[in-house]
């Protein structure tokens, strides 16, 4: 079974989570509860606008029955000025009401992105472990634009055509019940195949919306490699593997258009089939003087009103089908777990003084079933202890340090924090008490100062000290920078050196109880790794420590070691001790000693 996790649109997915197009569009209606009030206006609107041009019609027929064919001008005037203010009534209401039902519309999706960009905060770091990340970025682009174009046009256009075919329907059963039982009746097939094609329709759709996310995270794995495809020359390998996602999407959009392609002319054949029945019909009963040429008239406007609606609802039933396409995935990721339903409530501690003090007992932990990463893990750091962790990739060092941040849950055990369990602690107040540097910093487009303080309120007195004792400020200098500097995408300007006295800076100004490093200067240069290295203890004093490291030379500083082998903690002490047990460390020391890796 893949790690990954299937896309929402998979039909195995959509089973599981009990999705449907009314429950996801229902649950998306609830992002406008605020505009619902505004709602009913514009609806109302809309439906007067179609009471009106059903009455306009009828009056139709007076104008033609009570003046044009008794050649009454006065009657004739009469009627076309009441028919030419009924009309114009009818469209004034509907602009009105659409135009409310569009700035509606559009606060509503403000709610929906807003709740999105929340939702994405919220979620467990688990869940964008298994997300490739063209997918979600579909979801909050792609997906909303589709929604906000159902929500801003068609729902408009749905509920004025429903609104006005069903107005229209009742004016032909109310002037005239056999022809208007012969107009529905001739609209069955029309009606029978939009709903027989349904479920195709929403196949095609879903087949689509899904191979676009497809395409869209492999076009953000590409991106995000570029470097490494270009210095392996993978280019021709990573074309093929695009040009075969673009082959699949092109399929399925290949496949909804041939469906398309006769569907929807054959349902617009048989909306026009009302109109021969109506003409049919109706010419005998005038012939057989039953029927007035007044009320077939009236009747020839209602049909015109009933008839036009339901051909554009035939047309548009693509559009509305993606609309709840789109609904269901965006509703599906609004209702995915979040941090609070996956590593349980929230804890009440926060703003206090730490110590620094933390113990595992007997933790394990699995990211998935019974696939244990940590099994029966036991330590305690005391207060500003300097602690490394080795071992091979795959040891368990990183998720270790991973469960003091509270990123993942543990399934056996207890980690403790000051002698209070961590689930006790609020988890926005444990990850600020915890500092992490690692190989990559994260820097954004933005001022050098900005990049520093992450818009929170720092002192200009707390910032020059904070770049002076990590040495950035003598960088800086060097490189011209200053605090108003821009820096570029990660960083992009700055070299690997400067990039991580940036990160320690940016941690020595929130002052962390705890002090994470992982393999902090494992790319810097040597002219940029001691003044790393100087920078460090001046972040590290009176914090504890873990330092993750697989060059075993940035361990001096340590004061114990923890060797990690197989997810179990299988050896502790000091670096002397451990090399003279000639077990599990020292195993590594041999095998760094053979790659030239280990500097005494």
């Amino acid at each position: 079974m893949s790690y990954m996790k299937a896309d929402e649109q998979d039909e195995k997915s959509l089973k599981k989570a009990g999705v449907s197009d009314f429950k996801s569009l229902v649950f998306l209606l609830g992002f406008s509860k605020e505009q619902r009030l505004r709602y009913f206006y514009a609806f109302g609107l809309v439906f007067l606008s179609s009471l009106v041009a059903i009455i306009s019609a009828r009056w139709t027929g007076y104008f033609v029955e009570e003046g044009l064919m008794p050649r009454n001008f006065d009657r004739a005037v009469y009627w076309a000025a009441g028919i030419f203010i009924m009309e114009t009534l009818s469209v004034g209401m509907s602009w009105w009401g659409r135009n409310t039902l569009a700035d509606s519309a559009a606060k509503t999706i403000l709610s929906i992105r807003q709740s999105l960009f929340d939702h994405l905060q919220v979620l467990p770091v688990s869940y964008y472990d298994r997300q490739p990340q063209g997918r979600i970025m579909t979801r909050v682009t792609h997906d909303v634009e589709a929604i906000e174009d159902f929500f801003s046009s068609v729902l408009g256009r749905l509920f004025a055509a429903v609104m006005l075919a069903g107005i229209a329907a009742a004016g032909m059963m109310i002037s005239n019940w056999k022809l208007g039982i012969v107009s529905l009746i001739s609209m069955v097939p029309a009606i029978y195949l939009v709903y027989a094609t349904r479920h195709r329709v929403r196949k095609v759709n879903r087949d689509m919306s899904r191979l676009s996310s497809m395409l869209n995270a492999r076009l953000a794995e590409f991106l995000s490699g570029i470097p490494v495809i270009r210095s392996f020359g993978l280019e021709k390998w990573s074309q093929a593997r695009y040009d075969k996602s673009v082959d699949e999407y092109l399929g399925a959009h290949l496949k909804a258009n041939w469906l398309y392609s006769w569907s929807r002319p054959l349902i617009s054949f048989f909306c026009s089939l009302p109109f021969v029945a109506l003409v049919w019909y109706a010419g005998h009963e005038i012939i057989a003087g039953v029927l007035s040429v007044g009320v077939f008239t009236a009747f020839i406007r209602y049909a015109d009103r009933f008839f036009n609606p339901m051909q554009m609802l035939a047309r548009e039933i693509h559009q509305i089908q993606q609309a709840l396409t789109n609904s269901e995935r965006v509703s599906v990721f609004l209702q995915e777990a979040t941090e609070s339903k996956t590593l349980g409530p929230d804890g009440e501690l926060a703003d206090i003084s730490l110590a620094g003090e933390v113990e595992f007992k007997n933790v394990s932990m699995a990211y998935a079933n019974e696939n244990w990463v940590l099994k029966d893990v036991s330590f305690k750091l005391n207060p500003g202890e300097c602690v490394g962790l080795v071992g091979t990739t795959g040891s368990g060092k990183t998720t270790t340090v991973s469960l003091l941040s509270r990123l993942y849950n543990y399934q056996k055990g207890a980690i403790t924090l000051d002698g209070t369990p961590l689930e006790k602690y609020k988890r926005s107040f444990l990850r600020r008490s915890i500092g992490f540097v690692s190989q990559e910093t994260i820097l954004f487009r933005s001022s050098l100062r900005i990049n520093l303080t992450l818009e929170e309120s720092f002192s200009a007195e707390e910032i020059d000290r904070a770049v002076k004792l990590t040495g950035l400020a003598k960088v800086m200098k060097a490189a011209g920078l200053t605090l108003d500097s821009l820096i570029l995408d990660n960083g992009a300007n700055l070299s690997i050196g400067e990039k991580q006295l940036v990160s320690l800076t940016r941690i020595l100004l929130r002052d962390p109880a705890l002090l994470v490093l992982d393999e902090a200067t494992a790319n810097v240069d040597p002219a940029y790794e001691k003044i790393i290295q100087d920078a460090l203890r001046v972040v590290m004093q009176g914090r504890t420590c873990l330092i993750i490291a697989h060059r075993l030379h940035t361990l001096e500083i340590c004061d114990r070691i923890l060797v990690f082998k197989n997810g179990e903690l299988v050896e502790s002490g000091d670096k002397d001790s451990l090399e003279k047990a000639g077990g599990a460390y020292q195993a590594l020391v041999d095998a760094a000693l053979r790659s030239n890796d280990y500097l005494n």
